[in-house]
């Protein structure tokens, strides 16, 4: 929709009389650019994730009698999060409209990554799951789309979903938004609600 300006009308006509290949034309490729801000973003909120005080918490018992723990530090992540990246942006460090700007190639980055993603969960769930709660019920398909283990972690500390839902996904929400806002205020040279 960005080649229509945001048009449905115009984006469905363009792939209507262009088909397969006008999509193909129009879809953003991951750049090196996309992927090092995925990485970065990912990494820090790893770091964030891992190195964060946070009270004990523990998951409700599984039917195998496996107990999650977690630390609590989602609040604390979040400010800590947002803080440094206005930070970045206001002491001339980085600049967030270069994630605005490249949005479409980190999408793109993001389909690719998460299937990749995938693949490794379904492996390291048939070689080396977490816990007692992972299996296989023995068809591929199923196995991938649902998942291999109920509480995938990678070491002792480092859980899996909490880093795709909690950290890097919703954390990213955020982030967008505040970087959405500084676009607006370097375009339009103001901020309006």
């Amino acid at each position: 929709m960005v080649h229509a300006d945001g048009s449905v009308i115009k984006s469905w006509d363009y792939l209507r009389q262009n088909g397969l290949q006008g999509f193909i034309d129009i879809w953003p490729i991951p750049t090196a650019v996309a992927w090092k801000l995925i990485a970065c973003f990912g990494a820090f909120e790893a770091a964030l994730q891992l190195l964060l005080p946070g009270k004990r918490v523990e998951g409700p018992i599984s039917p195998t009698g496996h107990r999650p723990v977690y630390k609590a530090n989602g609040v604390a992540s979040y400010a800590v999060t947002l803080i440094t990246y206005l930070s970045l942006w206001w002491f001339g460090i980085f600049n967030p409209t270069i994630v605005y700007d490249h949005l479409g190639e980190i999408y793109s980055a993001l389909i690719f990554g998460s299937f990749i993603f995938c693949i490794f969960l379904y492996i390291k769930g048939h070689l080396a799951p977490s816990s007692t709660d992972s299996g296989s019920c023995g068809n591929i398909i199923i196995d991938f789309y649902w998942g291999m283990e109920l509480y995938p972690r990678i070491g002792k500390n480092f859980d899996i979903k909490v880093f795709t839902n909690c950290r890097f996904g919703m954390m990213s929400w955020a982030v967008l938004a505040v970087t959405y806002c500084i676009k607006q205020v370097e375009a339009l040279s103001y901020f309006c609600f």
